[in-house]
């Protein structure tokens, strides 16, 4: 019976689970009706399946992107580089352009039609360059989750970089790759 369950605290419950060190990501995609890019920092990203190649990720209901990443929506997950902790406040911040100043990098669903640009009206999901890895693909599922929105992506492209190192949030701070891990 839920009603006589003990409710764990949300503070202490966020601390606990804060110990689980994750990787830092910035989910892009369109507005669906001015064809804006659309950016904002996630850590709850994991893969879901590798037939098909899924990903899940979780979003705070709250967001003002989140009614924009539909079921069909072509989105982006850049992994941020160990160098790019200022995009993650960047793109965690409100009010302001997300963009402004970021190297984006374009891709439709194949690899070898990438290009950077430097204009943002261009066609296709913006990508964050120089991040350590990417996953280029659609929403495939949203499911309500307390006060998150699941999303699930299946995968039509994706990349990483041999030499860059991610960023990792753990215990509400963002940090370095540990060099000992290589």
């Amino acid at each position: 019976m839920l009603s006589t369950m003990k409710m764990v605290d949300s503070t202490y419950y966020r601390q606990t689970v804060g110990n689980y060190p994750s990787g830092v990501t910035v989910v892009t995609a369109r507005d669906t009706e001015t064809g804006a890019d659309l950016g904002l920092t996630v850590s709850a990203f994991t893969s879901l399946s590798l037939e098909p190649p899924m990903v899940l990720l979780s979003i705070d209901a709250r967001s003002k992107s989140h009614p924009h990443l539909m079921v069909g929506a072509p989105i982006g997950v850049s992994v941020l580089a160990e160098d790019q902790l200022h995009l993650a406040v960047q793109f965690a911040r409100h009010g302001l352009d997300r963009f402004a100043g970021v190297n984006i990098v374009r891709r439709s669903s194949h690899r070898d039609n990438s290009t950077s640009i430097d204009s943002r009206d261009d066609v296709g999901v913006p990508l964050i360059g120089g991040a350590a890895a990417w996953f280029l693909g659609t929403v495939t599922d949203r499911y309500v989750g307390g006060d998150h929105v699941i999303l699930t992506v299946t995968v039509d492209d994706c990349g990483w970089e041999e030499e860059t190192r991610p960023l990792i949030y753990q215990r509400g701070k963002l940090h370095h790759w540990p060099d000992e891990l290589g």
